[in-house]
């Protein structure tokens, strides 16, 4: 496992990068573990960026694509991870890579940060395949 975080991360109005930048070479799935301190935070977001360096705080970070297929075209947009449950939890979120990406930065937002942020208290991260 590796290590994200050394102190709690607050939810903010904007994207915040979540510990370090994370090499994952030619995996195919990473796995993100948090333990989410909610607070009066809603709509906690996840989500991760691809880089093609490993540069903390790189300008050129690149969105990972949902897909909507239909019969005619693919459409893409950048793919985020909302928490349903306004709630403290544990969870493991899965983020494919598809072994083509070779840097990820995590990052966190709060849709209303609330009165008393919520937070990440530990972050985790574990890769296939490395």
């Amino acid at each position: 496992m590796i290590t994200l975080l050394t102190a709690a991360q607050d939810f903010t109005s904007g994207w915040a990068d979540l510990g370090a930048v994370v090499r994952s070479g030619n995996c195919q799935w990473l796995g993100i573990w948090l333990t989410v301190d909610i607070n009066s935070t809603l709509n906690a977001r996840v989500r991760a960026r691809a880089q093609t360096t490993y540069a903390g705080g790189a300008t050129d970070e690149y969105s990972l694509p949902i897909k909507t297929v239909s019969s005619a075209d693919v459409k893409v947009e950048e793919e985020y991870l909302e928490f349903n449950v306004d709630a403290d939890q544990l969870v493991i979120l899965g983020i494919e890579c598809n072994g083509v990406i070779p840097f990820i930065q995590f990052q966190v937002i709060a849709g209303t940060v609330g009165a008393t942020p919520g937070q990440i208290d530990a972050a985790y991260v574990t890769r296939d395949n490395f």
